[in-house]
């Protein structure tokens, strides 16, 4: 892995995820590398003003190019823009008045750069206990008349769904899947426009995702497959041992419970996630995360992908879940010197991404383009 702060690997490791995203269009590395250089290591001010500075920059080369016409290099410019506007927002504590104007600022250059999206992107509310949870669905490439299959790609505990396209997402859509990504409870708009927060049960908002899914023209509803990461590794075998329309699942980064080093390590987040007022609250609502008794429900095939360098998520993770799931399954481990190895294979995008969206092409009966 790329580290710049040889001191700090976990400050490194964050540093990489922008880098990752540029192989989807989310990030340049000099923009990224010379963000690094201004930034103070260990100091979150720092790391909100100098990801915000370039961001700001890269937002008006955006503005400008669109004033002039020029809508792919607008294009590129908001997206790159929207990432970086997402890094300056990470490290923020939920209550710092600055977090939802510079989330907000993320939200929309995404999304003016999906007006020029062939086809637009198209931004859609999933019904969903009374309300609604914010999502992007990507149609897919079919002749007219045809159904694609579809994927629903679910965030973890940090992610939202714009930065799903530079994580894979984008892959998708260039192989003719429709895809489909949202704030699900604890995620994005919805934790923080509407506060709704994370539940263990979270078979209950991926199933009102699969049953939008279902309902569209466009997709074929006996061809779905889902990819849970991180956190997500969890909510996705959680939601497919209750729910078995799709025929295949990804888990990208296999998270099998909530532990107390999980929940030490950044006490405030995982608290904001679950709507706790204390730790101690919060410890009580996490015990129901887990996958125990649980992943030996899925039925679909499962391809679980780890690596033994990560630093947030212990590789034994992986291997429970793996031992436990009694569906055909794969598990794909990363050795500690090779390329995939971190939390998430940061370190290998060209290779791990690829490598989800042909196995999933291969379970769902789609050949690419």
């Amino acid at each position: 892995m790329f580290e710049f702060w040889r001191d700090d690997f976990n400050w490194s490791w964050h540093l990489l995820r922008p880098i990752a995203a540029s192989v989807f269009g989310g990030g340049e590395f000099n923009e990224c590398y010379r963000t690094a250089e201004r930034i103070k290591l260990g100091d979150k001010e720092s790391w909100h003003t100098e990801w915000k500075r370039t961001a700001d920059h890269v937002k008006s080369l955006g503005e400008r190019a669109e004033a002039a016409g020029r809508v792919v290099t607008a294009k590129e410019h908001y997206l790159r823009s929207s990432n970086y506007y997402r890094w300056s927002e990470a490290f923020l504590d939920h209550e710092d008045p600055r977090r939802i104007p510079t989330y907000d600022d993320c939200v929309g250059c995404f999304q003016r750069a999906g007006r020029w999206f062939t086809p637009p992107l198209e931004q859609v509310e999933i019904p969903y206990e009374g309300t609604s949870l914010p999502a992007y669905f990507y149609p897919g490439r079919g002749r007219p008349g045809q159904r694609v299959p579809a994927v629903l790609y679910i965030a973890g505990a940090d992610v939202l769904k714009e930065e799903l396209y530079f994580m894979g997402g984008r892959a998708l859509i260039d192989r003719g899947f429709a895809l489909l990504t949202a704030d699900l409870p604890g995620q994005g708009t919805s934790l923080r426009h509407r506060k709704l927060h994370t539940r263990y049960d979270y078979e209950v908002p991926v199933g009102a995702a699969l049953d939008y899914l279902q309902s569209r023209p466009e997709v074929d509803p006996d061809r779905l497959g889902v990819i849970g990461r991180s956190f997500a590794g969890y909510y996705s075998c959680r939601a497919l041992a209750f729910d078995h329309r799709p025929k295949a699942l990804v888990v990208f980064g296999a998270f099998y419970k909530v532990r107390e080093e999980t929940l030490t390590r950044n006490p405030r987040h995982w608290q904001w996630l679950v709507g706790a007022k204390s730790l101690e609250e919060a410890r009580e609502k996490y015990q129901k995360f887990t996958l125990e008794g649980v992943v030996g429900r899925v039925q679909c095939p499962m391809l679980i992908i780890h690596g033994e360098r990560d630093h947030l998520v212990p590789v034994e993770h992986a291997h429970q879940t793996y031992a436990e799931a009694t569906c055909p399954k794969e598990l794909v481990i990363h050795k500690h010197d090779e390329a995939g190895a971190v939390h998430c294979q940061y370190d290998s995008f060209p290779e791990t991404i690829p490598l989800i969206a042909d196995w999933l092409g291969d379970r769902l009966g789609h050949r690419q383009g």
